[in-house]
């Protein structure tokens, strides 16, 4: 099995020698995860030996991985190592966008509350304003947590929703005993 991190050093690496790698990842945004033939030679060399969700887990992370990367810019290709985890960016989109804020909010909400059906229009969306907004996102921590997305303890969603409403470290005014907990 290949792990989250080499599988988009794999697909940068394939994207910056051929550039259908990303138009045809973004083409299958539109489509459900895993059923757009022409992004399937760029994703199914490593996926094999992943569950069904876990391959369209792949599929949907790398379309809108690509969604977010610009053209003709190598280095964006492989920004995703300097990028913040999903709720974290998505924390500093409703922060830097005052007058948006509580529809981001709403849409983070929505996310969390997304079944296996509902998340990759949802996700894509979110990411496309990221993108948008300049801000990165580590997209193999976004694959690892797709991955468990359908665990029925819905951790996932607990850890993005604290790290979403958390406060910063320099900012933080709960009661000491809430600090202590994970």
């Amino acid at each position: 099995l290949m792990d989250s991190e080499t599988f988009f050093a794999k697909l940068a690496q394939r994207a910056s020698e051929d550039t259908a790698v990303i138009a045809a990842l973004r083409r299958s945004s539109s489509y459900d995860a895993g059923r757009y033939p022409p992004a399937f030679p760029f994703i199914e060399p490593y996926v094999h030996g992943l569950s069904e969700w876990q391959r369209k887990a792949a599929y949907l992370a790398a379309a809108c991985w690509a969604q977010s990367a610009r053209r003709g810019t190598e280095s964006d290709l492989g920004k995703w190592a300097k990028g913040e985890t999903l709720p974290v960016a998505i924390r500093s989109l409703r922060n830097h966008q005052s007058m948006a804020s509580k529809s981001i909010e709403q849409r983070f909400i929505a996310l969390l509350d997304a079944d296996a059906d509902e998340l990759q229009w949802r996700l894509r969306h979110l990411t496309s304003q990221l993108s948008a907004a300049g801000i990165s996102v580590d997209w193999p921590a976004l694959l690892k947590d797709l991955w468990a997305w359908n665990s029925s303890q819905r951790y996932v969603q607990i850890r993005w929703a604290r790290h979403f409403w958390a406060s910063s470290a320099t900012n933080n005014h709960s009661p000491p005993e809430m600090n202590n907990q994970s």
